[in-house]
């Protein structure tokens, strides 16, 4: 039961991150370039969207591991290549869907440093880059989803 509770939260916190990412990229694609909407958007509620999606990340990266020690001690840790093969691309797309994060937090960081003294002009480029970091992470994490799917069955 409780393995089974620590599966699902695991595949939560990948919906939550993949959805967190997915709403940002509509959000930055629905407003204005240069507008007042898009603006507050960079300073105001991109850091609370990627905040949920970082969270989500721990609580995937935590699950995930306890979810491999589950599997591992019910295989004596003797696991075939082709589920290696699977997690290691798995473990790769998360530390690129951090990386990728990471990048764009740090643009909405400076654009809201850059905001914040009255310099509007940089945003739309800005939540260009940003929009596309997030699109890749969608991506990645549908992928990084459907390979989880694989995992379950094996």
């Amino acid at each position: 039961m409780l393995s089974s509770a620590i599966l699902w939260t695991h595949a939560a916190a990948g919906a939550i991150w993949v959805g967190a990412c997915a709403c940002f990229v509509i959000a930055g694609l629905a407003l204005s370039a240069g507008s007042d909407e898009q603006r507050n958007f960079v300073a105001n509620a991109a850091p609370k969207i990627d905040s949920l999606g970082l969270v989500a990340a721990v609580v995937l990266i935590v699950t995930g591991f306890i979810n491999l020690m589950t599997a591992g001690a019910a295989r004596r840790f003797v696991f075939s290549t082709a589920f290696m093969t699977v997690l290691a691309i798995k473990i790769a797309l998360f530390i690129v869907m951090i990386v990728v994060m990471m990048w764009s937090m740090r643009i909405g960081a400076v654009i809201k440093a850059v905001v914040a003294r009255g310099r509007t002009d940089a945003v739309p480029g800005a939540m260009r880059r940003m929009v596309r970091a997030h699109v890749a992470i969608v991506a990645m994490g549908g992928l990084a989803l459907i390979l989880g799917t694989w995992l379950m069955g094996s």
